[in-house]
């Protein structure tokens, strides 16, 4: 597919929009991404350059990065990585570049100004936009709200501060995590905690994957539940330095395994399985004992839990770690009817007769 550049008139002063799809977005990811990343104290590791390249590589047939950036004279002051998929109906849509692997989404490089102009600009890129999973706290979702109203979903988002206080809990949490703290402690060197990195991170991802399908086999999915028949293993494969896998054995058998992106003082769980073989050892849990433990002695400050549902026993399971709560929120814009979509009939044309093949 043809790269496209595009960009806007000047707006809101000196900045003004472009936006550069194909190769020419993963040149900006590769070249000028992690500055901005560097220089904004509220990227997380979804926004970490290597982690959004690995899934711009591997987009399925049809798809094409796009980042949407605002530049000032000279530079870029703010970037959105994003997806535009071509369809064969010609209708084009945009999506989070990562998503829905990826939560907290968010510009890198926010500012008041870049961030208005991005709002402005968004809906005009495609005939249907869905910006997703935006923290309540960013600007984007402040300047959505404000100019395409009422956001279309809203997830509840789980943070535990890191070391976790078990004195600012309930006295009966406190009973139940001594409970089970005294259940693992029996086991004696049967139970087993270990963290896979880089050299053995795809191994441990491997042991991760066999006990998604095994937890999930007859189960119904949820919102929040991690797709695995998207490109997991080829993303970690080119970032392993971004992730970890933290498991749990019980007489050398996995039980538990636990996938988490890091980011400067900060840990983001994104996949977690267990055997459901060994409910009565409630594995879940004690992974996250230990995990929690073995982040804080690292110096890590919070752990992310990410979306949760109300149903499937996803509160029951973060609240008792002292999780904090804030919300994500998906916007859709309004239509613009008769907007300068940079997209032509030949690129979409190209997409459909590539995937027919």
């Amino acid at each position: 597919m043809r790269p496209r550049h595009s960009s806007s008139p000047a707006a809101a002063g000196r900045l003004h929009a472009r936006e550069y799809g194909g190769q020419q977005a993963l040149d900006f990811l590769a070249r000028r991404w992690a500055a901005l990343t560097e220089q904004d104290a509220q990227a997380t590791a979804y926004q970490d350059p290597g982690w959004l390249l690995a899934w711009a590589r591997h987009l399925p047939v049809g798809h094409e990065p796009l980042v949407a950036a605002i530049w000032d004279d000279e530079q870029p002051v703010a970037a959105l990585a994003l997806v535009r998929e071509h369809a064969c109906s010609g209708r084009t849509r945009i999506t989070p570049l990562s998503w829905p692997a990826s939560e907290q989404i968010r510009p890198v490089g926010e500012s008041e100004q870049a961030v208005r102009v991005r709002v402005d600009r968004l809906p005009c890129l495609a005939d249907d936009v869905h910006v997703a999973d935006l923290p309540d706290s960013c600007l984007l979702a402040r300047h959505a709200h404000a100019q395409w109203g009422d956001s279309d979903a809203q997830t509840l988002y789980a943070t535990v501060p890191l070391p976790v206080d078990l004195s600012a809990l309930s006295r009966s949490t406190r009973r139940e995590h001594r409970r089970r703290r005294r259940l693992v402690q029996a086991l004696g060197d049967r139970v087993a905690y270990r963290t896979s990195t880089r050299t053995d991170l795809l191994a441990a991802f491997d042991v991760l994957e066999d006990l998604h399908h095994r937890r999930n086999a007859l189960r119904l999915p949820t919102t929040c539940a991690a797709d695995l028949t998207l490109p997991w293993r080829q993303v970690l494969e080119e970032c392993p330095e971004a992730a970890l896998v933290a498991t749990l054995t019980l007489d050398a058998e996995p039980v538990a395994a636990q996938l988490c992106l890091t980011r400067r003082d900060r840990a983001y769980s994104l996949i977690t399985a267990m055997d459901p073989a060994h409910r009565d050892l409630s594995p879940g849990h004690a992974l996250l004992y230990f995990l929690c433990d073995d982040l804080t002695a690292q110096g890590y400050a919070a752990l992310d839990l990410g979306g949760t549902t109300a149903h499937d026993g996803q509160r029951a399971y973060k609240a008792p770690h002292g999780a904090t709560w804030t919300t994500t929120r998906t916007y859709t814009p309004p239509v613009v009817l008769n907007s300068a979509k940079e997209f032509s009939s030949a690129a979409k044309s190209s997409a459909c007769s590539s995937a027919a093949q």
